[in-house]
């Protein structure tokens, strides 16, 4: 077989950019129509694009997917086993890192905050929504599988990030599995 009739596999649908441009506030304004025309893989996938040019904090890339999403797996055209796929391209994604976090976060300006909150937010918000998703795709090996990873990327987070949702379950689990409490004394 020759490699030039090789078929690449095509790109996850939120990887696929709406149309072709690194200009975040076109994407950005591409995503409000989504909004308006309640298009949830439309938000996700310029959520995406603003998230790998500019990143999560940008042009509300962080809405766009998580509304995105919300809107796209309540939909009928939602395939559970697919949105079990982003959640995980988009958990990993996030979870490969820990931006630093200055000791005081309130006497960081705002521009500099942003990125690390988007993403520590973000990736317990992708974590807590993927063990949701396996359970609705019928996937408990799925769930068996992520939910020590996502119970460890929750407690590395700052409290401050981490939303309730996301504490409470960690919690729970934590006290199911016979962990120290997460964030003791850090305002968790």
């Amino acid at each position: 077989m020759s490699i030039f009739s090789r078929r690449q596999e095509p790109a996850a649908p939120w990887r696929q950019p709406p149309f072709r441009s690194i200009d975040v506030a076109q994407l950005y304004q591409h995503g409000l129509s989504c909004v308006g025309r309640d298009d949830g893989m439309g938000m996700m996938r310029s959520g995406w694009a603003i998230y790998r040019i500019a990143g999560l904090h940008s042009h509300q890339a962080e809405n766009f997917l998580r509304d995105g999403y919300q809107s796209w797996s309540q939909g009928p055209d939602c395939q559970p086993r697919l949105a079990l796929s982003f959640l995980i391209d988009l958990f990993e994604g996030l979870n490969n890192k820990d931006p630093g976090v200055p000791p005081n976060i309130y006497a960081v300006p705002r521009a500099l905050i942003e990125p690390i909150a988007a993403h520590y937010s973000m990736r317990c918000w992708a974590g807590s929504e993927l063990l949701a998703a396996a359970d609705r795709a019928a996937c408990p090996d799925v769930r068996e599988r992520y939910e020590p990873i996502v119970f460890a990327a929750i407690v590395r987070s700052p409290a401050d990030f981490v939303p309730a949702r996301s504490k409470n379950w960690a919690r729970a689990y934590a006290q199911s599995h016979g962990e120290p409490p997460p964030w003791r004394g850090q305002g968790g």
